[in-house]
Protein backbone atom coordinates (compact mmCIF):
# COMPACT_ATOMS: atom_id res chain seq x y z
CA UNK A 1 0.00 0.00 0.00
CA UNK A 2 1.04 3.46 -0.26
CA UNK A 3 1.75 3.64 3.15
CA UNK A 4 5.46 2.08 2.89
CA UNK A 5 6.54 -1.22 4.10
CA UNK A 6 6.11 -2.03 8.18
CA UNK A 7 5.75 -5.23 10.27
CA UNK A 8 1.88 -6.00 10.70
CA UNK A 9 0.44 -9.20 11.78
CA UNK A 10 -2.08 -8.57 8.71
CA UNK A 11 -2.32 -7.63 5.30
CA UNK A 12 -3.94 -3.78 5.01
CA UNK A 13 -5.77 -3.81 1.46
CA UNK A 14 -8.04 -6.89 3.07
CA UNK A 15 -7.21 -7.03 6.82
CA UNK A 16 -6.54 -11.09 6.51
CA UNK A 17 -3.71 -12.42 8.40
CA UNK A 18 -0.56 -13.08 5.92
CA UNK A 19 0.02 -16.23 4.49
CA UNK A 20 2.39 -18.54 5.77
CA UNK A 21 5.75 -18.36 4.26
CA UNK A 22 6.41 -21.14 1.38
CA UNK A 23 8.70 -23.65 2.95
CA UNK A 24 11.25 -23.29 0.24
CA UNK A 25 11.46 -19.92 0.69
CA UNK A 26 12.29 -20.26 4.25
CA UNK A 27 14.37 -22.83 3.59
CA UNK A 28 16.06 -20.80 0.44
CA UNK A 29 16.62 -18.25 3.07
CA UNK A 30 18.10 -21.16 5.85
CA UNK A 31 20.25 -22.17 3.43
CA UNK A 32 21.89 -18.58 2.21
CA UNK A 33 22.06 -17.58 5.54
CA UNK A 34 24.08 -20.92 6.90
CA UNK A 35 26.57 -20.68 3.64
CA UNK A 36 27.49 -17.03 4.90
CA UNK A 37 28.17 -17.89 8.61
CA UNK A 38 24.93 -17.36 9.80
CA UNK A 39 23.59 -20.79 11.30
CA UNK A 40 19.95 -21.40 12.54
CA UNK A 41 18.63 -17.90 10.75
CA UNK A 42 14.53 -18.68 10.67
CA UNK A 43 12.83 -15.72 8.92
CA UNK A 44 9.17 -14.75 9.90
CA UNK A 45 9.30 -12.25 6.99
CA UNK A 46 9.64 -11.69 3.39
CA UNK A 47 9.38 -8.43 1.96
CA UNK A 48 8.65 -8.55 -2.15
CA UNK A 49 9.34 -5.92 -3.86
CA UNK A 50 9.07 -4.56 -7.94
CA UNK A 51 11.47 -2.39 -9.54
CA UNK A 52 10.26 -1.02 -12.91
CA UNK A 53 13.54 0.28 -15.16
CA UNK A 54 14.50 4.06 -13.50
CA UNK A 55 13.69 2.76 -9.76
CA UNK A 56 16.06 3.17 -7.39
CA UNK A 57 16.61 2.74 -3.76
CA UNK A 58 18.28 4.91 -1.44
CA UNK A 59 20.56 4.42 0.61
CA UNK A 60 19.00 3.44 3.67
CA UNK A 61 19.60 1.03 6.92
CA UNK A 62 17.52 -1.82 7.73
CA UNK A 63 16.17 -0.36 11.12
CA UNK A 64 12.73 -1.94 11.49
CA UNK A 65 13.15 -5.40 13.10
CA UNK A 66 13.91 -5.91 16.83
CA UNK A 67 16.88 -8.53 16.48
CA UNK A 68 19.77 -6.39 14.59
CA UNK A 69 21.33 -9.88 15.71
CA UNK A 70 19.73 -11.95 12.84
CA UNK A 71 21.23 -11.34 9.12
CA UNK A 72 19.63 -9.55 5.86
CA UNK A 73 18.98 -12.36 3.05
CA UNK A 74 18.28 -10.33 -0.26
CA UNK A 75 17.35 -12.63 -3.59
CA UNK A 76 17.60 -10.70 -6.74
CA UNK A 77 15.32 -12.11 -9.65
CA UNK A 78 15.03 -10.20 -13.22
CA UNK A 79 16.70 -7.37 -14.47
CA UNK A 80 20.24 -7.16 -13.15
CA UNK A 81 20.54 -4.29 -10.64
CA UNK A 82 23.84 -2.38 -8.78
CA UNK A 83 23.33 -3.13 -5.74
CA UNK A 84 25.49 0.00 -2.98
CA UNK A 85 26.86 -1.11 -0.32
CA UNK A 86 28.33 1.17 2.63
CA UNK A 87 29.37 1.98 6.10
CA UNK A 88 27.96 2.86 9.41
CA UNK A 89 27.48 6.55 8.46
CA UNK A 90 25.68 7.37 5.00
CA UNK A 91 28.53 9.54 3.77
CA UNK A 92 30.73 6.61 3.60
CA UNK A 93 31.78 5.25 0.62
CA UNK A 94 30.00 2.76 -0.77
CA UNK A 95 31.41 -0.27 -3.41
CA UNK A 96 28.89 -1.33 -6.25
CA UNK A 97 27.97 -4.39 -6.75
CA UNK A 98 26.17 -6.41 -9.94
CA UNK A 99 23.72 -8.38 -9.47
CA UNK A 100 21.61 -10.86 -11.79
CA UNK A 101 19.09 -12.60 -11.91
CA UNK A 102 18.86 -15.52 -9.21
CA UNK A 103 22.35 -14.19 -6.96
CA UNK A 104 21.38 -13.98 -3.20
CA UNK A 105 23.17 -11.34 -1.17
CA UNK A 106 23.26 -11.89 2.95
CA UNK A 107 25.03 -9.83 5.45
CA UNK A 108 24.89 -9.43 8.96
CA UNK A 109 27.34 -8.78 11.94
CA UNK A 110 29.45 -5.96 11.98
CA UNK A 111 27.80 -4.73 8.51
CA UNK A 112 24.47 -5.67 9.45
CA UNK A 113 23.66 -1.86 10.14
CA UNK A 114 25.55 -0.50 6.47
CA UNK A 115 23.85 1.64 4.52
CA UNK A 116 22.75 -0.28 1.08
CA UNK A 117 20.79 0.74 -1.81
CA UNK A 118 20.40 0.00 -5.74
CA UNK A 119 21.44 2.55 -8.27
CA UNK A 120 18.14 3.30 -11.18
CA UNK A 121 17.18 0.39 -12.89
CA UNK A 122 18.41 0.68 -16.64
CA UNK A 123 15.81 -0.27 -19.28
CA UNK A 124 15.58 -4.19 -19.85
CA UNK A 125 13.45 -7.20 -20.59
CA UNK A 126 14.13 -10.00 -18.66
CA UNK A 127 12.39 -13.84 -19.98
CA UNK A 128 11.52 -14.88 -16.53
CA UNK A 129 9.92 -11.35 -15.00
CA UNK A 130 10.13 -9.48 -18.02
CA UNK A 131 10.61 -5.29 -17.68
CA UNK A 132 11.27 -5.75 -13.84
CA UNK A 133 13.60 -6.68 -10.90
CA UNK A 134 11.89 -8.14 -8.34
CA UNK A 135 13.52 -8.26 -5.15
CA UNK A 136 13.07 -10.93 -1.63
CA UNK A 137 14.23 -9.67 1.17
CA UNK A 138 14.68 -12.17 3.95
CA UNK A 139 14.24 -10.63 7.83
CA UNK A 140 13.93 -11.75 11.63
CA UNK A 141 11.49 -9.19 12.17
CA UNK A 142 9.30 -10.01 15.29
Amino acid sequence: DRTGYRYDAVDPMSGLPWPAMPASFLQMAHDAATAAGYDGFVPDACLINRYEPGARLSLHQDRDEHDYGAPIVSVSLGLPAVFLFGGAARTDKTRRVSLVHGDVVVWGGASRLHHHGVLPLAEGEHPATGRCRINLTFRKAG
